[in-house]
């Protein structure tokens, strides 16, 4: 079962997105903006979801875009990855990432989105060539060089598990506690869903209309904003 961690947006300066999304919202900064792999990311908190800014990709995008989602499963991520392949989602290798003393892992899934991030996916089971293949790029995540080469292309969306190697609830806890999320409304371009084991939480999917998140519809009573390509409203509607 899978069950939404975070949100990912696109931008081209993510310091300023961050600050912005911390101020508007009255959320946290759970990680402010740092490189990690090759990428450029800082993250707010906001109820039980993280909100993650990244820069990916040698063009910078012109406008803040809804480029992904970020689950956690309840099994071990081989076992997730298996799963997900069985149900002919292709899955990539785990790449493993660390920042300010953290470690997580995490693998992406293609089928999903329009255009995912270019990275090697399969629906075939691990053998000896995908475990060789994880631990090179297990390695290449440790080499900032190697790592910013292999993400100058950013394709529009991205889609990962993630396996964390630390007490992830004690470090999102300690930062606070941002405005809960109700609803995240994410366009699917046609993609197909319906085999994915999802836990019921905020998702509202559509097959037609603009692809990625499109809103974000957060408890309480603060004042509506639009960042680039994606609403930001409030409602007291529990």
């Amino acid at each position: 079962m899978l069950t939404l961690d975070h949100l990912i947006l696109r931008a081209a300066d993510p310091a300023a997105t961050l600050a912005e999304l911390a101020d508007r919202l009255g959320a946290p900064v759970l990680a402010p903006v740092a490189e990690v792999s090759g990428l450029t990311s800082g993250i707010v908190r906001a109820g039980a979801l993280d909100l993650e800014v990244l820069r990916v990709g040698a063009t910078p995008p012109a406008r803040v875009g809804g480029y992904g989602l970020g689950f956690t499963a309840d099994v071990p991520l081989p076992d997730a990855s298996a799963a997900l392949r069985s149900a002919g989602y292709p899955t990539s290798v785990a790449a493993k990432a660390t920042a300010a003393g953290r470690s997580w892992r995490a693998l992406q899934v293609h089928g999903l989105l329009p255009d995912p991030f270019p990275v090697p996916a399969t629906t075939r089971h691990p053998g000896l060539m995908a475990r060789a293949t994880e631990a090179a790029a297990g390695v290449m995540t440790k080499i900032p060089a190697v790592a910013k080469a292999a993400t100058r292309k950013s394709g529009r969306s991205m889609v990962v598990v993630t396996e964390y190697d630390f007490d992830a609830s004690a470090w999102r806890a300690a930062a606070g506690h941002g405005p809960d999320v109700l609803a995240v409304e994410v366009g699917t371009g046609g993609c197909d869903w319906s085999h994915l084991p999802l836990e019921p939480g905020p998702l509202e999917l559509r097959a037609s209309g603009q692809t990625g998140i499109t809103r974000i519809i957060f408890e309480g009573d603060g004042d509506s904003f639009t960042l680039g390509d994606v609403d930001f409203e409030f409602s007291s509607a529990a």
